[in-house]
């Protein structure tokens, strides 16, 4: 079976990284997502990294000192961090470096490919960009092999997991436009592709984002036979690895949900810290932070930061029935920070 599965899944697993798709219908309170914060340990350093792999551009600087929303999430007072908002033709990546992370932050272990948590980012790109060469060049680590995995010959698609210097995990998928065919060829060679939740429990957690999303019947692979074979165990450096996906689009970012049925992923009895290096928050674009907070209640979420005042518009954050952080945001469409700023979702 593993055999014949690449060939198979291959088709529906292109789809579900395809560019330029028309996504879910506008959602009145949930508009997009604001960006994805990441913890880096040398905020210069990551940026040129990024810059260097993924074309980002370097938008906006900061530091968030005595914030009663970051000491709330940290659990200390006097927490300081400074941040560089670095922007992709469709979505934006907000780097994070405290100073004297936690004790709990610093003992943490890195990310596995199957999670728990907010798993890894994928950059979608054009093949000519070469951005998997350059992020190998530029002290980038691979987690599979060394090179590139075409799931199926069929489908002009290359994969690679890999590394930053902060043990981020990175998703890089080369795609050979020319041989798509496409009648109207995308504008931009880069793009961030989506953000993925590795979970213990799809069905679980695909519920909780179809209710928060109002996305009722999500793109899913995997659900009968779960994506496996030699090219994607070449991808997740995990022999005999079995996965099964869903996929949410929200506006301007998709968001993914992963289960590894192979390599049973284990629940945290505490939360990842937020202080701790790689992905620590996905934040929502939101009209309506009442009506997205009630639904976020209603999906089962956890509220942990009631709203608050912070980056010239109004916050708040809750859990995920994983414990991922969520935040919740209105800001003007004018601010540097706002999902608003992507027309035509950087097709």
């Amino acid at each position: 079976m593993r055999n014949i599965l690449p060939a198979l899944l291959g088709i529906v697993v292109l789809a579900g990284c395809s560019r330029g798709e028309p996504g879910r219908p506008d959602d009145a309170v949930i508009r997009g997502i604001h960006y994805v914060g990441i913890v880096v340990s040398d905020i210069e350093r990551s940026a040129g990294f990024y810059r260097q792999i993924a074309d980002l551009a370097s938008v906006e600087n900061g530091e968030l000192h005595h914030h009663p929303v970051i000491d709330t999430l940290v659990d200390r007072t006097g927490a300081r961090a400074s941040t560089k908002l670095l922007r992709s033709s469709n979505a934006q990546l907000r780097l994070m470096q405290f100073e004297n992370p936690s004790a709990a932050a610093k003992a943490a272990p890195q990310m596995q490919v199957y999670g728990p948590g907010i798993a890894h980012l994928c950059f979608q790109v054009n093949r000519e960009t070469r951005s998997y060469q350059r992020f190998l060049e530029a002290g980038g680590t691979p987690i599979g092999d060394r090179e590139m995995a075409q799931i199926n010959p069929m489908n002009p698609v290359y994969y690679a997991y890999g590394r930053d210097f902060d043990q981020a995990i990175i998703e890089i998928e080369h795609v050979d436009i020319e041989a798509l065919e496409l009648d109207t060829p995308p504008k931009n060679d880069y793009r961030i592709r989506h953000i993925s939740l590795a979970t213990p429990d799809i069905d679980r957690a695909t519920k909780f984002y179809s209710h928060l999303l109002q996305e009722e019947n999500p793109r899913r692979v995997g659900n009968w036979f779960p994506v496996s074979g030699d090219e994607v165990d070449k991808v997740s450096g995990l022999p005999g690895s079995e996965l099964k996906f869903a996929w949410f689009q929200v506006r301007n970012l998709e968001l993914e949900i992963i289960q590894y049925t192979s390599h049973p992923t284990e629940l945290a009895d505490t939360p990842r810290p937020v202080d701790a290096n790689g992905y620590n928050m996905i934040v929502f674009d939101v009209t309506d932070l009442n009506a997205a907070s009630k639904r976020f209640i209603a999906a089962g979420g956890t509220v942990v930061v009631e709203e608050k005042p912070m980056d010239g518009g109004k916050i708040l954050f809750g859990r995920d029935l994983d414990g991922n952080l969520l935040g919740f945001q209105q800001l003007p469409d004018s601010s540097a920070l706002s999902s608003q700023n992507f027309a035509g979702n950087g097709t």
